[in-house]
């Protein structure tokens, strides 16, 4: 056992805290589905804008299978004393404040209220999201970095010090109130910033804060935060976010609201009067939309929430009244429709999400607040029941989900999907091909590439390219391996290594490959290799493969790349290890994200017994074991042995 591997093996038994550190992807998948307690702590006063929450809420919630509720609190008004009002806002007048976090004091009364809200919240097994959000917080501190507000203040100014100050002692309360809490303890920095603050102040306020709550200790030091971005709003808005920010913690949550199309979701009000949606068109914008936010959260190894989302009550209905609204509102089954397309796109794409629901008075409902005994409503039940079953009904956790990390060869067994990190292409008019899935026909486990060329033409006319790998790999010899299976005879393909050198596209191809016929009786896959030198000044490489020409139905799966020293012959290269577990604590599955050129996973029991074996997995189901504390071990092509704890639970 080499000195890395022991430190590593006697560390994950002596130093159980550290490794149980919940990574922030986990936490989203495990946040899943959920609703906002709209309304209630965000009023100046609780119960002015809905009523005042009782347990039975959280009951409710959790009894319907919901799995997260994000509470927005407003601190600002007569819940914090001490007045910024008396600072000069004009410019260079930063230098003249002294004061300090002591100058300003949160209600232990108001903070107590809501620890009070929160147990009840975690004591249904919710995970829990403390949202600064409010008019209050609008009025007193957004606008004043608004320039276009008459209470707006210079950025150099005295008084936009001592509102950062207060700002910054208020978080600093709340971490401290809550500083022993779960992981299922959510922060969310500020609600929708964007409309005062630009990107450059929005990154100055998420470090301060995110340093804030970290320097109060203990489970804060790794409690999940959310944040977003300034300037751009919806679905744009956590791209504003700076990558100095997201690089500088390892437990950031990325957030973003969306109400697209405007027209529609706020429809019961006089100016937008648009009832119906769900076409073709409308439902591909959404789409797109997403499809930003997950191709940023990809590129920037972050996780993603969906804060808020709806459209307006059918009608305008108040379920208080039982009133149509004067101006309409929604056509009932395409708000339904709404909430359940967004719910699907969010999961679908690994993101958590929080429907917005601020009570039976408001426009948007989706809880009637029955909790309080003193509710009456005109329209009985305890929910909008069509609204909340579409939020529970569509969508699929990706089969892979995590971040994604550094290595030549993404999802080479393509169990995380046929598509995902494999991209393919037919170039020019003359051929034509298809991809597709080779499902229960895969080498090994449940998912293949299946290629089929109806009309050939030369061999990098059809092409499956994987990831663009921009390590220094200079002075290595690539080896690729992989998996192929004809169903037909007179088929043959070529391997081949794009890469810039020296500022110039380059490309090294392997000789053609001649496939055995795969439609005869016995016949398996083949194993197919191609081995590269990395020259001098490359700054990048990908591995392709290359189909069009031959006519015929290829089938492919479970590809590798060996690194070898190219001047000793040893495969010596190996990268700092990245392994990542998730969900872990698990239940039914752990999926393993690393660097690593794994030849063998192994699990072993608390008292050392191999309980699971195999290769070429990145997925292990779990539903066979026992609750308790497992040893996975992580055995690479290079020889080296790695250890992470997994918990079953």
């Amino acid at each position: 056992m080499n000195r890395l591997t022991t430190f590593l093996y006697f560390t994950f038994f002596i130093s159980f805290e550290l490794i149980a550190q919940v990574n922030p992807y986990q936490v989203v998948q495990d946040m899943g589905r959920g609703v906002n307690l709209g309304n209630t702590l965000s009023a100046p006063v609780e119960g002015n804008w809905a009523p005042v929450v009782y347990e039975q809420y959280f009951i409710d919630v959790k009894n319907e299978g919901f799995s997260n509720v994000r509470i927005p609190v407003d601190f600002y008004g007569s819940r914090t004393t001490g007045s910024t009002t008396s600072f000069s806002i004009n410019a260079g007048t930063a230098g003249n404040y002294n004061g300090s976090i002591s100058d300003f004091t949160v209600s232990q009364t108001y903070l107590n209220r809501l620890q009070t809200i929160v147990d009840w919240s975690i004591s249904q097994e919710l995970y829990t999201v403390i949202d600064f959000h409010g008019a209050q917080l609008k009025s007193e501190f957004l606008t004043t970095f608004d320039s276009s507000e008459p209470n707006y203040s210079a950025p150099s100014s005295e008084k936009r010090a001592a509102d950062l100050m207060k700002f910054k002692s208020i978080w600093t309360a709340i971490a401290n109130q809550f500083i022993n809490y779960s992981e299922t303890l959510i922060f969310e920095v500020v609600n929708e910033p964007y409309f005062e603050l630009s990107a450059d102040e929005m990154d100055a306020l998420n470090t301060l804060i995110i340093s804030t709550i970290r320097a109060t200790g203990g489970n804060n030091s790794t409690r999940s935060i959310i944040i977003t971005g300034g300037t751009l709003t919806s679905y744009q808005a956590p791209t504003a976010i700076g990558s100095n920010v997201i690089q500088s913690d390892d437990y950031l949550i990325a957030s973003f609201h969306y109400y697209q199309p405007f027209n529609f979701t706020s429809s019961s009000t006089s100016n937008n009067n648009v009832f119906n949606w769900g076409s073709t068109s409308e439902k591909a914008t959404v789409i797109s939309h997403f499809d930003v936010v997950k191709s940023w959260s990809d590129a920037n190894n972050i996780p993603v929430t969906l804060g808020e989302f709806g459209a307006d009550n059918t009608n305008g209905i108040n379920y208080s009244t039982g009133l149509d609204g004067d101006d309409g509102g929604p056509e009932n089954l395409d708000r339904v429709e709404y909430h359940r397309f967004l719910a699907e796109q969010a999961i679908n794409r690994g993101f958590s999400f929080s429907a917005w629901c601020a009570g039976n008075k408001s426009n948007k409902t989706i809880h009637l607040r029955t909790d309080n005994p003193s509710t009456s409503n005109a329209v009985s039940g305890n929910w909008v029941t069509d609204v909340k079953d579409a939020l529970l009904e569509s969508g699929n956790w990706p089969l892979c989900y995590g971040p994604i990390v550094e290595a030549i060869l993404l999802n080479p067994d393509f169990e995380c999907g046929y598509s995902y990190q494999w991209s393919f292409s037919v170039q020019g008019n003359l051929a034509a091909a298809n991809y597709s899935d080779a499902l229960s026909a895969s080498y090994a486990g449940d998912a293949g590439g299946r290629v089929e060329v109806t009309s050939a033409h030369i061999y990098n006319k059809v092409l499956l390219s994987n990831n663009v790998y921009t390590d220094d790999l200079t002075g290595k010899r690539l080896i690729i391996h992989g998996y192929i299976k004809t169903l037909g005879p007179n088929q043959s393909i070529k391997i081949r290594i794009k890469s810039n050198i020296g500022g110039d596209t380059a490309y090294n191809a392997s000789d053609v490959i001649n496939l055995s016929d795969g439609s005869l009786e016995g016949a398996t896959y083949e194993q197919v290799e191609f081995s590269y030198e990395v020259p001098e000044e490359t700054a990048s490489v990908q591995v392709q493969l290359m189909f069009g020409q031959d006519e015929g139905t290829y089938l492919i799966d479970d590809f590798s790349v060996s690194v070898e020293d190219a001047s000793l012959g040893l495969d010596v290269f190996e990268p700092e290890p990245i392994i990542t577990l998730f969900p872990n604590p698990s239940r039914n599955f752990v999926t393993i994200s690393t660097n690593l050129a794994v030849s063998s996973l192994k699990i072993f029991s608390s008292i050392g017994h191999l309980v699971y074996e195999q290769m070429n997995t990145n997925r292990i189901n779990l539903d066979s074991y026992s609750v308790g504390n497992y040893i996975l071990k992580i055995e690479t092509t290079s020889g080296s042995s790695y250890y992470k704890k997994l918990i079953i639970k």
